[in-house]
């Protein structure tokens, strides 16, 4: 049985339920797993994988999961890791490999060896200003593409780390 740190970061609560469906796929398999938000600042402790998750903002993760990734870095350098990002450009076939690109700053901090990116949710009520100026300029409307299937098949492969 593996120790599993899922932590994530999010507005729109897309990530958040991606980190859920990956839990319970690792949860079937028997493995302990805690699911925590990143502002909370969960503690590395003796995971044997940690999967990392956040929305996108203007092609950045949210600067909760940037700022706990720079605190662990060292912590995160003696587990595996796995990264997943949520945004609305990962609906996009011709936008895909950009969105994913979201992942390096991750990747290069915490040495992952696992990315994905999934479709993520756009409520305006819940978009900053800034963001539903974007949103409005790139013709986006409130949608919602979270797809637990896909990423408990996500999971399924990551499986393989532990």
């Amino acid at each position: 049985m593996a120790h599993v740190l899922i932590g994530y970061a999010t507005h729109t609560g897309a990530a958040g339920d991606i980190a859920r469906a990956v839990a319970r796929a690792f949860q079937s398999a028997g493995h302990q797993v805690r699911v925590a938000q990143l502002r909370d600042l969960p503690e590395v402790e003796d995971a044997d994988l940690v999967v990392l998750g956040s929305g996108i903002n203007a092609g950045s993760w949210y600067s909760e999961a940037t700022s706990w990734v720079r605190a662990n870095a060292a912590a995160l350098t003696s587990t595996k890791v796995a990264v997943f990002n949520t945004c609305l450009n990962a609906a996009e076939p011709d936008k895909h490999d950009a969105a994913l690109g979201y992942n390096d700053w991750a990747i290069s901090r915490s040495g992952a060896v696992a990315s994905e990116t999934f479709v993520g949710r756009y409520s305006p009520a819940e978009a900053g200003f800034f963001s539903r100026v974007l949103a409005k300029i790139t013709g986006k409307t409130a949608s919602d593409g979270v797809d637990p299937a896909k990423a408990a098949r996500w999971a399924d492969d990551l499986l393989t780390l532990v």
